[in-house]
């Protein structure tokens, strides 16, 4: 069944001939993306999720549908009804949820991404496409190295398996298939993402925004993985700049097409002191999940950014302490 809104206050009956698509509307990226997007003139965006639009992503999209991105028939008719020439395409099983069912991992993770490239390649219209991967598609046993994207892809969970193929599909597509010259594909892979206005959906690197939500409540954590871990991090924000800034990028200054970046690597018992700076009360408590545990220990701590830098000028704009300063009111107005 489609579910379909309309903004109200939409009056201009064109027809639009860039309109945006954004799956995973619902999720934390998600969210935030609209928000940005919809902030910007002319902009209709699209939504799809599984489930009907929440209240705060609702009001800002031109249209949205439920539709699970396995559903090839309901896709073709949302390609068929709406002229879309830019994708964002963020619909998951995230890194816990999948390694508990890998099947349905690979039927929503690859399966979709495929259902979306093959209605792009039926419709034969120019598409930029943006895909988020993450840094689950790394395994190496010496974190401590600043690594390049071209180093250590061996995942070892198929959540990490289902980013790295989509990527390679991504890439051959853009690249080299034939009956789609005008297919623009671009990734980043992102490390654990902390926000402020939504709450963690199942990563494997929740613990840090688990731990940041819970001080800001006045709430003790128990973290499943020991405090000695250490993988990169980066704010909402940064992330959603860094997704705008790589898709407004020149294709001809682009010389990769799948880029990782990174703001942050604090261990867990970093995180916990400066948290101890403004909430002295707080207290953190372990039990640690092997299979977590593991997986954060296969990642890297650290990422070679050059490439993102020098291709599309990446930086970050919060340092670890800055972005604890950042979170703590917008946490405390998001539970007010």
């Amino acid at each position: 069944m489609v579910y379909k809104n309309y903004i109200i206050n939409n009056t201009n009956n064109n027809t639009n001939n860039n309109m945006i698509l954004i799956t995973g509307i619902n999720g934390e990226m998600g969210t935030a993306l609209v928000k940005y997007l919809a902030s910007m003139q002319n902009n209709k965006i699209i939504g799809i999720d599984i489930a009907p639009a929440k209240k705060n992503v609702e009001s800002l999209l031109y249209k949205s549908y439920v539709c699970d991105i396995t559903d090839k028939k309901l896709l073709n008719e949302i390609f068929s009804l709406n002229k879309i020439r830019t994708i964002y395409h963020l619909a998951a099983i995230l890194s816990t949820k999948a390694e508990s069912n890998p099947f349905l991992s690979h039927q929503v993770n690859v399966n979709g991404f495929l259902n979306l490239i093959n209605e792009i390649k039926i419709n034969k219209k120019p598409v930029k496409f943006f895909f988020p991967s993450s840094i689950a598609v790394y395994f190496l046993k010496d974190s401590t190295k600043a690594i390049l994207e071209s180093e250590f892809c061996l995942p070892n969970n198929i959540y990490g398996c289902n980013k790295l193929y989509c990527e390679k599909l991504g890439s051959y597509f853009s690249k080299y298939a034939q009956d789609m010259p005008d297919f623009d594909f671009r990734s980043i892979r992102f490390p654990g993402i902390i926000s402020a206005n939504t709450l963690p959906q199942g990563g494997t690197s929740d613990y840090a925004p688990e731990m940041i939500h819970n001080a800001i409540q006045h709430k003790n954590y128990v973290c499943f993985v020991n405090q000695k871990s250490c993988i990169p991090f980066m704010l909402m924000p940064d992330a959603i700049n860094a997704i705008i800034q790589l898709m407004k990028a020149e294709k001809n200054n682009l010389h990769q097409s799948v880029y990782h970046i990174q703001a942050f690597n604090p261990t867990v018992n970093e995180i916990y002191k400066e948290l101890k700076i403004f909430f002295p009360e707080f207290k953190l408590t372990y039990n640690i999940n092997k299979k977590r545990q593991m997986l954060i220990d296969s990642w890297p701590s650290q990422l070679n950014q050059k490439a993102a830098e020098n291709d599309w000028k990446w930086s970050a704009k919060y340092n670890f302490k800055t972005g604890i300063k950042f979170l703590i009111p917008k946490i405390k107005e998001f539970y007010s």
